[in-house]
């Protein structure tokens, strides 16, 4: 009886050596860590980092460049022209019908037409801007989120390593009550494998909390193996808002339905725009050309006489002489096609209007149903951490203590202790889980409404007025790598 239980208590301090190792190592990979994340912090590094918002400030920047262009007149034409006379020589101011000519034309819309391409144009940049805008938004959300994940990583590594200290009271009353005779071999085997048990969890929360911080240093714009911190406890303090100012809020300030809203006025600047392409639009074109002739004859005087004395004449010679001429004129296009080019256009355009009005509405559904589920789900996290509290974990606590005691007198078996504590340890992680969640429920909340309180986010409209200011930034900086 004695080897045996000898042997039994090197395989539990064998496996205690081995759990403390575990936890020791977790430690130190956690003493690397700077300091305690910071959040406010993180999301400014997120906002100011994160790759996917530099590609959409990108697409914005794109689309204010489309602007002007939008807005310019068509390219003008200037041609050069030569006609030539009888034969296959070179003969201007050979032939009086030889002549160059250069003329220069300009297409001009209708009055009216650059005026809507431009609407459209600014409307697609600003609807760019709005959706910039909630990606922002969802970045810092998903920012939260992944702190409060890590925080519920954290602290359910730290409930599992005080439940080891439990098992090592459990294992030794257990030795205890062997080695008195009062109880049995398997008592200590029992708590031997929930120790195992634990390593197990303990690695797969190990491996979640690895995840985890990758995905935080992908937002967050580093090096996924960046070492971060242990986030801060989150706050216990009831939600303030009600359900029906979020959907209030949401329907005023929400930056998705403010870009659906943007897509409904781009199409119905494109249905303005695809009723002035029934109106022709006019080419003013002017011309200069030049041509030589022949004028009178001259009569040559020869240094000598003739037989009777007068004067001879020789080789006729000539004078050259040069016109220029001035054209004008002016054309317009036809629409004879219309019933195949224009009036589909608009019919396209007006489809396009109900497309993006019908898709308003959807969206304004889809965030009131998506507000209402988070809030829902806040409200329930808010009450079961309250239950937790008032109730769960402090009678579970009490209950865990009196088998305890009661085990360690000689009374009850070992499967009530290990049941009883099985239960405090896992309503503590349901009671810090609850918490979590809680607060990644708010962060989705104000991100669907567009509430930005805490965060230094600037509005879509302030970015789109300094467009010329980077515009200007960026031609001096790529004039000066030229230069």
């Amino acid at each position: 009886m004695i080897k045996q239980l000898s042997r039994v208590a090197r395989k539990g301090s064998l496996l205690s050596w081995s759990l403390i190792a575990f936890v020791l190592i977790l430690c130190a990979e956690t003493s690397v860590f700077a300091q305690d994340m910071d959040l406010p912090s993180l999301i400014s590094e997120a906002l100011n980092n994160n790759p996917e918002l530099a590609a959409g400030q990108a697409r914005v920047t794109s689309a204010r460049h489309r602007i002007p262009q939008s807005k310019a007149l068509p390219d003008p034409t200037i041609s050069a022209g030569y006609t030539n006379v009888g034969s296959s020589y070179y003969t201007f101011g050979k032939y009086d019908d030889a002549l160059w000519a250069f003329g220069v034309s300009q297409t001009v819309p209708f009055p009216g037409k650059l005026i809507q391409k431009g609407k459209v144009a600014e409307k697609e940049m600003e609807t760019l801007g709005l959706q910039f805008h909630a990606l922002r938004l969802a970045t810092a959300a998903r920012v939260k989120e992944l702190y409060y994940d890590l925080f519920a990583a954290h602290r359910t590594m730290e409930i599992l390593a005080d439940k080891a200290k439990l098992l090592d009271q459990v294992e030794k009353a257990a030795l205890a009550r062997y080695a008195s005779g009062m109880g049995d071999q398997r008592d200590a085997i029992m708590a031997q494998t929930e120790k195992y048990m634990l390593l197990e969890k303990m690695e797969m929360i190990r491996q979640r909390l690895s995840t985890l911080e990758g995905m935080l240093n992908a937002i967050l714009g580093r090096d996924v193996k960046s070492p971060l911190g242990k986030p801060g406890e989150p706050s216990k303090t009831l939600y303030k808002r009600s359900l029906d100012d979020l959907l209030v809020k949401a329907s005023f300030d929400s930056p998705e339905t403010k870009a659906r809203m943007k897509k409904v006025e781009k199409a119905q600047a494109k249905v303005s725009q695809a009723k002035a392409e029934f109106v022709p639009d006019v080419t003013l074109s002017a011309g200069y050309a030049q041509k030589g002739y022949r004028a009178t004859q001259e009569p040559y005087v020869a240094t000598g006489a003739g037989p009777d004395g007068g004067d001879v004449t020789g080789s006729p010679g000539y004078r050259q002489r040069w016109i220029d001429m001035w054209s004008a004129s002016v054309s317009m296009t036809v629409p004879i096609f219309f019933f195949v080019k224009q009036a589909e256009g608009l019919k396209e355009s007006r489809s396009d209007l109900a497309e993006s009005q019908y898709d308003l509405e959807a969206g304004k559904n889809m965030i009131a149903s998506s507000i209402r589920e988070n809030y829902s789900m806040l409200q329930s996290a808010e009450r079961l951490s309250e239950l937790f509290v008032s109730g769960t974990l402090p009678k579970s606590r009490q209950d865990f203590q009196l088998v305890m005691a009661g085990y360690a007198a000689g009374k009850g078996d070992i499967y009530a202790v290990v049941s009883r504590l099985k239960n405090v340890l896992d309503y503590e992680v349901q009671y810090w889980a609850q918490l979590a969640e809680k607060q990644k429920a708010v962060a989705r909340l104000e991100a669907l409404a567009g509430i930005t309180d805490g965060l230094t986010l600037p509005k879509p409209m302030e970015d789109a007025k300094s467009g010329r200011k980077d515009a200007m930034a960026e031609e001096q900086h790529a004039n000066s790598n030229m230069k």
